[in-house]
Parts: C-alpha cells; structure tokens; sequence
C-alpha cells in the first residue's frame, strides 16, 4: 500500500512539472467559485443500447441495456482559492432484457449510487490563465455485488487526483480547457488515467455551447479476475468520448443544460449513445 501511495504522489508530481510549463494545453474547470458563492445542478442520464466492447475492444450483441441515473451535483467556495464539491447519484436504475436464469444474477437493480467528494484549489492565475490541483474522494454507497453482476455503484473506494489549466477567449466570450485525472483503485481494480478537452462559447447573451472530447486508460495493475459491475463499472475499462452541451440562463441565477455524448472506442464498456438533461442554480 505505501509503495502504491508513493507511486500516485510521483505520478501527480510529475504531471505537474511537466504542465506547468507555459505553452501547453488549456485544462478543463480550472477556475474555482469566488467566496461564498455557488453551482448547484440537478440532471437525468439516459444510456442504452444492444452492444459491449470486449476486453479486446470488438463490439459484441448483448440484450437491450438500460441505465438510468438521477443525480445532483453542488460547487461552494469557501475561500476564492478553494471550492468544495459533493457529486451524487441519488437514484440509479440498471437493466439488461434476459432471464436471471440466463445470467446467474438479478436483471435489475436499481437504488442509491455513489458520492463523490472532494476539493479544488488554485495553484496559479497568470494573464487569462488558471490552473488549479483537485483532490477527489469516491464513497462507494452503490450497490457492488455481486462480481460481474450489474451494479449501482463502482464498488470500491477509490481517490483522484487531478490538473486543470483553463484560458479565457476575452474579450471573445468563450474558453479553452483541458485537464488530467489519475485515480488510485482499490478491492483489486486497476488504477485509472483520465484526459479531456473542452471548448465552450457564448452563442447569445444567454445561449451557450460547450464541446468535449475525453478519454479513460486503464493501467492494468489490478487484479484480472476482477470483472466489476457489467456494462458500466466494469475492470480495466477503456474508453474516447465526446458530446455537446447547450446551456441556456433564463435568468441570471437559473437555467437548463442538455448534451449528447457518443464514442469511437472503448474495452469493456456497453457502446451506446448518453443523453443528459438539467437545471442548474447559481447564486
């Protein structure tokens, strides 16, 4: 277990070193929420389909897959440097179309998922640059068993660290952003690298578009008889994704947001399209 801490703590210094350095990407969320101040959301996730990507990466038929999860999500910062955050999935409906018989575990589940935890804080502002370091903590509350049944949660607890480096388009009202995760796994799952990108831009005064592309490595240090939870918490998961997001501000407090994400690759995860719709609050 040291050598396993000792080795997250080289990883993230040395992700730091290296994006620090002026000249690289723009990193994703980097600024944080002025004192007193927060973001609160509330969504619907909708994903399902009739395919999985092998642990080879092919894609191969399974029944029709369903899985649904309500969430919320609520930014505060305590200082102008540091915001904490809480993500939740408070409700969380999973579905395969066959018979227990057929799997040798129950075709449905559905109830709480898990809490992510966690905080961000500002490592560097620099003309319309920021970046900031984050510290994230998984509370595995979901549902996990049993191995390679389908699960509400991802089954074990699990911390992230992360870089975000963000650059604001003023007096263009858009940004650039970029950021990196590593997540130290437990209970035999390998240890996940995350990356992503985004672009986002004010269209009208309260019409805005956002663009993603992200992507998940696994490691492949844990235990390979650990299968996870099918279809979604699955071991030693891969995957690139991107979506578009509209937000639209009815007023300046309150508002809705929808995307669509889709992917070109994965090892397994279920292949299918993720529709997200929800209102946000600002104060």
């Amino acid at each position: 277990m040291k050598i396993k801490v000792k080795r997250l703590l080289t990883i993230y210094t040395t992700l730091l070193l290296v994006l620090i350095i002026p000249g690289k990407e723009i990193f994703a969320g980097a600024w944080t929420q002025k004192k007193g101040t927060g973001y609160y959301k509330a969504d619907f996730r909708y994903l399902g389909g009739n395919k999985i990507y092998d642990s080879n990466g092919d894609k191969i038929a399974i029944p029709d897959f369903k899985d649904i999860t309500v969430g919320v999500f609520g930014s505060y910062g305590v200082t102008d440097d540091f915001t904490l955050m809480l993500n939740a999935a408070v409700f969380k409906s999973v579905k395969l179309d066959t018979s227990t018989v057929a799997l040798g575990f129950k075709n449905e589940v559905s109830g709480f998922g898990d809490i992510l935890v966690g905080g961000k804080y500002k490592l560097a502002k620099f003309g319309q640059s920021f970046m900031s370091g984050k510290l994230l903590i998984n509370l595995p509350t979901g549902e996990s068993s049993p191995d390679g049944g389908l699960w509400t949660g991802s089954g074990d607890y699990h911390q992230t660290l992360g870089l975000e480096y963000g650059y604001s388009l003023w007096p263009i009202p858009g940004y650039l952003n970029a950021g990196v995760t590593y997540t130290n796994r437990t209970q035999g799952f390998s240890d996940e690298f995350r990356y992503g990108i985004e672009a986002g831009y004010t269209i009208i005064q309260n019409l805005s578009l956002v663009v993603r592309f992200h992507g998940q490595v696994s490691m492949k240090n844990g235990d390979e008889n650990v299968k996870g939870g099918f279809g979604v918490f699955s071991n030693n998961q891969q995957y690139i994704a991107y979506n578009a997001e509209l937000a639209y501000k009815f007023t300046n407090s309150f508002g809705v947001k929808g995307y669509y994400e889709s992917g070109g690759a994965g090892k397994n995860i279920i292949s299918a399209p993720v529709i997200n719709v929800g209102i946000f609050f600002t104060n």
